[in-house]
């Protein structure tokens, strides 16, 4: 089931439909990230491709956490342009900017005169109308916050901007922080000054990434965030790789690929970045392989390639697989994933593994063709062409004896399972040996030829692209 899906406010048009209600009155006061998740999710319901809309696939192309989705849309359903339902997994459903259905806020005018002569207290220069106190004490109710801790986060937002935050720029600041659980003014307090003590940090970061301007709020929670999980000298060397390249947006997104590729030292970040240019050179190979062409390959890079290098996969390995794709007319990463998960699956990492694979089925798939061949049927091997024949085999019929029977049901409508048919008979009579099968076997003509012997020697091959069409036609048909 999709994780995602339009009110019928919304018509499929090839395009996203963004109601300019949304972009004037809802976008300006929320948190960039819950914007992006909106915009995102609602792309993802107007394509409508149940495969791609899901919350894992959302979480993985935003590179955040499905709770971090799930916050984000219960942000939204405050606002009611969104419904959350009650199933497990949840499904969203996008409504109507024009009709939202919020929820009903009786302010208590009592309750926040106080606040409001606080706040004309601490701001005199600052005047606010009735719309924005609203706004302001409505975050206060959904959410819980101490007035107090709202006071503390609309004056450390007005000494950042020397008196110029704007309204919404509160609001998308205090929205942030009650999302990382700030609610009493002790909470806000203590991690006011945890941005405040990362100033020196943040001097040798802005130098490290040849930056000159003065740290805004957002540099300061962007490192502390990643304060948790990086050393400073950690992030220092993730800063060498960006200098004058983006700034603090810019690292921000590498540290989440380095916790993506599992690279948290110093020494490991170096490594890394080392890597890199081979990891774009990987990236360019796979994709000429599958004859395709992507602009980004930093997300290909961190959506798919380092996962599958992390799983254990040889980078030839990789590019055989890309190759096998293309011969298969699938020119989608997507469609590459499904395959690397199948070969995943049976342990095949490495180019040689894969290849001794296809050899082998490429060897039985030869000796089912000689098996169509000697009834003259010309059909097309399948994954239960192939289960039948190995069943054949482990009840003891050699590959000549099968062949002869299949050459008595020449003029059968459906020779294979008249065969199989044959066959079974004769195993529940306890005849398995070629001369007994001959003398209870009537119209079968002996083989001619020689046996195809074993080949366990499965050294690297060039393959017709028939051969490899046949051979990996279904993955979910493999043996």
């Amino acid at each position: 089931m999709s994780f995602v899906r339009l009110g019928n406010e919304y018509i499929k048009n090839g395009y996203t439909q963004v109601d300019n209600i949304f972009m004037l009155q809802y976008l300006p006061n929320c948190d960039a990230l819950d914007a992006k998740i909106y915009l995102f999710g609602l792309s993802l319901a107007n394509i409508g491709e149940e495969n791609d809309n899901q919350i894992e696939k959302m979480a993985l192309s935003l590179h955040i956490s499905e709770q971090r989705i799930m916050t984000g849309y219960q942000y939204w359903e405050d606002k009611g342009i969104i419904a959350i339902s009650k199933t497990n997994p949840p499904n969203i459903k996008y409504l109507s900017v024009k009709y939202p259905l919020t929820k009903t806020i009786k302010l208590n005018t009592q309750k926040y005169s106080q606040f409001v002569e606080e706040v004309e207290r601490l701001f005199p220069d600052k005047i606010l109308n009735q719309n924005e106190y609203n706004s302001i004490m409505e975050t206060i109710e959904l959410s819980h916050l101490e007035p107090d801790a709202m006071l503390l986060i609309m004056q450390y937002c007005c000494d950042l901007k020397h008196s110029n935050a704007s309204t919404p720029y509160i609001l998308a600041v205090a929205n942030d922080w009650i999302k990382q659980g700030l609610l009493t003014m002790n909470q806000v307090d203590e991690h006011i000054q945890k941005l405040e003590n990362n100033s020196e940090a943040i001097k040798t970061i802005f130098k490290a990434l040849g930056i000159k301007r003065i740290a805004e709020l957002e540099d300061r929670q962007i490192y502390l965030k990643w304060q948790k999980i990086y050393e400073l000298d950690a992030i220092l060397v993730a800063c060498k790789a960006l200098k004058r390249k983006g700034g603090m947006e810019k690292l921000d997104k590498y540290l989440g690929e380095l916790q993506n590729a599992q690279a948290f030292t110093a020494n490991e970040i170096k490594e890394y970045s080392n890597k890199k240019d081979e990891l774009f050179a990987l990236a360019v190979g796979i994709t000429k392989n599958l004859g395709t062409y992507y602009g980004n390959l930093e997300v290909v890079i961190d959506t798919y390639i380092i996962n599958w290098l992390n799983r254990g996969f040889e980078e030839n390995a990789l590019l055989r697989l890309a190759k096998f794709c293309f011969i298969r007319n699938i020119k989608s990463y997507d469609g590459l994933n499904q395959m690397v998960e199948a070969f995943y699956k049976k342990g095949l990492l490495s180019e040689q593994s894969i290849e001794n694979y296809i050899a082998r089925q490429i060897l039985l798939d030869s000796k089912i063709r000689a098996v169509f061949d000697a009834s003259d049927y010309y059909g097309t091997i399948n994954g239960k062409d192939r289960s039948n024949y190995q069943t054949w085999i482990e009840w003891g019929f050699s590959e000549e004896t099968i062949i002869y029977v299949a050459s008595g049901n020449k003029d059968k409508s459906f020779p294979m399972q008249a065969t199989g048919r044959v066959l079974s008979s004769l195993h529940a009579r306890d005849i398995h040996d070629y001369e007994q099968v001959t003398k209870n076997v009537e119209n079968a003509t002996p083989s001619k030829g020689k046996k195809d012997s074993k080949n366990d020697d499965f050294m690297r091959h060039e393959y017709t692209d028939e051969q490899l069409k046949s051979v990996l036609v279904n993955v979910e048909d493999w043996q």
